[in-house]
């Protein structure tokens, strides 16, 4: 289960009353995958809102030794700081292990945000939310990190070779180069498996799924059944066994 930033699913809940519609996470939540949440709104903002930004890094706004402030001078920093842990709640009732959030935000930027000018300047740092999530050990992403042009490219839907590629890069930190040709696509020539005897086509399953865990590192069942073209019942039900 992911928590998803609502603006992102085509809430109209970002500080201009507009959304920031992604259509792979608006796909994660059609098939009840997500669920959404908009700290700023958790927190007791009203939406239209002043835009706001940070004047200082979010772990020292956490500590009381930072301010989210609006354009206007206003001190919102309770609201962001409430957002987060109210976020941080949900998360953790649904037992959620992953957050894909707006980049850029005060609240939700997980690899940038803006440095409190106003003017249009970014900085490397994270959004209060995302870092709260991520000390608790959510892993988070932003919507940025699922564009195809992106070297940080998140595997979450319609398994092939570049994404899967790129996921375990991502995730090991390697360079293209160094992944060179060693990456196995598991789903080649496996696509059709009803003319096998019925155990054979289990072992290959079986298979499959070990390849998906200790070659590639998937842990989620519905990444494993991603990574391998099966469906997650096939999955759990092997797993199962073991």
């Amino acid at each position: 289960m992911y928590i998803i930033s609502a603006c992102l699913c085509g809430v109209n809940c970002k500080y201009s009353g507009k959304n920031n519609l992604n259509d792979r996470c608006l796909k994660l939540f059609r098939e009840g995958r997500a669920v959404l949440v908009c700290p700023e709104q958790l927190g007791g903002l009203p939406t239209p809102r002043n835009p706001v930004e940070l004047n200082s890094a979010a772990s020292e706004v956490l500590d009381g030794n930072g301010k989210a402030l609006s354009n206007k001078g206003e001190d919102f920093t309770k609201q962001f700081i409430d957002g987060a842990y109210e976020t941080l709640k949900i998360a953790k009732e649904l037992g959620a292990t992953k957050a894909i959030l707006k980049e850029g935000s005060p609240s939700c930027g997980s690899n940038f945000v803006y440095d409190g000018t106003f003017t249009g300047n970014k900085i490397e740092g994270k959004g209060i939310t995302a870092l709260l999530l991520e000390n608790e050990g959510i892993t988070v992403f932003s919507d940025e990190d699922l564009e195809v042009n992106n070297s940080k490219l998140v595997y979450l839907n319609e398994f092939d070779r570049e994404k899967a590629k790129k996921r375990r890069l991502f995730e090991q930190g390697e360079e293209d180069e160094s992944y060179g040709e060693e990456y196995f696509d598991l789903t080649e020539n496996l696509t059709d498996m009803s003319e096998l005897p019925p155990s054979v086509e289990e072992n290959v399953k079986k298979l499959m799924i070990s390849l998906a865990r200790d070659l590639m590192g998937f842990e989620e069942i519905d990444e494993i059944a991603e990574a391998t073209g099966l469906s997650v019942e096939e999955v759990e039900e092997i797993l199962e066994e073991e």
